[in-house]
């Protein structure tokens, strides 16, 4: 269901604090303020959606964003609610300019390639949109005991096909690791809910459904139903070329696996996770000093252009 925002005038009953971690106002704020890091707001129908840590209805949100609106705190253009403060940013989009058709010839591929359960944008290309972000992030969930087998033929289609810079391709998961159980942060919550199904949205529900303490950073979200359930047992015969392929992968990446921060690398039987540049961390932390900043500002002065 698309949720408008109606900007309407109603009188707006407390929450509990059981309920809402925050005022409703500065819910709104701290949700912008994360989106401004990315030099971004966030669309109209997914604020009540990817509202931060209060659980609202959607006529008492509408109130407290027009309330916001008359004081100038928050702004509205092209369907895009935006915080009105500066702050240094972590990304500015980028046209993709080069090797559209040849990347697009792979997406088509990936649709078609076997043991691929779904897929979905991810990371900048989920926020941004593939026109508009200068790579492609992808999620990949694939058949049982598949994730390196997977990962080889994309890994060779895209260097066939000349896209293997723009193409990334950093996590996938098989179907027996579909619950995330590291690092369940807001950030890692973020990128879940903010995925865009390119393939079998079903079975990208069935995933959300695995993940749902993400409700827990992002109260208001609703995650979709599904009858959808995993893949037989006949997968298991891949598996000894599986392991043999992993065993490739960790020689290429040992370093990474012994340097980085723990989580960011990640070369499992079922899992490939490969933030060589992890800025999970370093986001997390400017959020907070943000958010402190902000806050801290606000009692002293109130806001404005």
């Amino acid at each position: 269901m698309i949720y408008y925002l109606h900007l309407k005038t109603k009188k707006r009953k407390p929450l509990s604090r059981d309920i809402c971690n925050l005022d409703i106002e500065e819910a709104v704020e701290k949700t912008l303020l994360y989106y401004k890091l990315f030099n971004s707001g966030i669309s109209e129908n997914l604020l009540h959606s990817f509202l931060l840590d209060c659980k609202v209805s959607r006529d008492e949100l509408d109130d407290v964003v027009k309330s916001l609106l008359d004081k100038k705190t928050v702004g509205i253009s092209d369907g895009i609610v935006y915080l009105n403060k500066k702050i240094e940013s972590f990304y500015k989009p980028k046209p993709l300019i080069n090797n559209v058709r040849p990347t697009k010839k792979l997406l088509r591929l990936l649709r078609r390639m076997p043991f691929i359960s779904a897929i979905a944008f991810s990371g900048g290309t989920a926020n941004y949109g593939l026109e508009n972000h200068d790579d492609i992030d992808l999620f990949i969930i694939t058949k049982p005991f598949t994730v390196y087998i997977v990962y080889f033929l994309i890994h060779v289609a895209s260097l066939l096909l000349k896209s293997r810079k723009i193409l990334c391709i950093n996590y996938l998961v098989d179907e027996t690791a579909l619950q995330i159980r590291i690092q369940r942060d807001l950030f890692t919550a973020n990128q879940i809910i903010a995925l865009k199904p390119f393939k079998n949205e079903s079975f990208l529900h069935y995933f959300l459904n695995n993940n749902n303490w993400i409700v827990g950073h992002y109260p208001n979200y609703s995650i979709p139903e599904t009858n959808h359930t995993g893949s037989s047992g006949i997968y298991s015969a891949f598996r000894p070329l599986n392991y043999l392929i992993r065993l490739l992968y960790r020689f290429r990446y040992k370093q990474y696996l012994l340097r980085l921060e723990e989580g960011s690398v990640i070369l499992s039987e079922s899992i490939i996770k490969l933030h060589t540049t992890d800025y999970r961390s370093k986001i997390i932390r400017e959020f907070q000093k943000q958010w402190n900043r902000y806050t801290s500002e606000k009692q002293k002065v109130p806001l404005t252009n």
